[in-house]
């Protein structure tokens, strides 16, 4: 073996990060299950999670990205950017 790589990808069911307060704890925001893309859009993924904890106007529609759509089961679509 001349090299190994280990490590943790972290996704949803639905393949879309979570980027959203979190409802049921106030104050908790969460963004996560970016899988490999983290790191190529992690600018963005920072960008939009400021905006909602600063409470400032989303610089995209963070509907598709919110937590809850795993409790209400409601489809989403995510456009192009």
């Amino acid at each position: 073996i001349v090299s190994s790589w280990g490590g943790y990808i972290d996704f949803t069911p639905d393949a879309v990060p979570v980027i959203s307060a979190v409802d049921s704890i106030g104050g908790a925001f969460v963004a996560a299950g970016c899988s490999g893309h983290g790191f190529g859009a992690g600018p963005g993924i920072g960008h939009l999670a400021a905006d909602l904890v600063a409470g400032d106007a989303a610089i995209v529609d963070p509907a598709p990205f919110r937590l809850s759509r795993f409790a209400d089961r409601s489809k989403i679509e995510v456009g192009a950017f």
